[in-house]
């Protein structure tokens, strides 16, 4: 088995790798400053799981589903406010992207996510 996460988008620092450990090995995970590069080298990822913050989840979000091979897409920002939440439910049902939250904080399920 190997990880089910593809990379990582933090669009505060270059491209670069994070060790993480999966069993008892290391792995490095890739990481993007852009979704749209996570995107293209990650063609099969079809899963966005969002952890920026209510001030900037609806962009990114917005962003995330712009690209065909995202099929889910995971909110995990509390606060995002009532306007944007309708939005981005608007967005998704329009593009056919399955939408978990926003605050899915409670949905998160140890082992669930490898």
């Amino acid at each position: 088995r190997k990880p089910s996460v593809e990379a990582m988008v933090f669009p505060f620092s270059g491209n670069h790798y994070v060790k993480f450990y999966w069993g008892t090995e290391e792995i490095l995970m890739p990481v993007y400053t852009t979704t749209k590069e996570a995107v293209e080298k990650h063609p099969d990822a079809s899963v966005f799981v969002n952890f920026a913050s209510f001030r900037s989840v609806y962009e990114t979000s917005i962003e995330a589903m712009a690209y065909p091979s995202i099929k889910t897409l995971g909110i995990i920002a509390e606060g995002v406010p009532e306007q944007q939440t309708r939005e981005l439910i608007r967005a998704a049902e329009s593009k056919g992207v399955g939408m978990i939250g926003p605050a899915t904080v409670g949905g998160i399920k140890p082992g669930c996510l490898r």
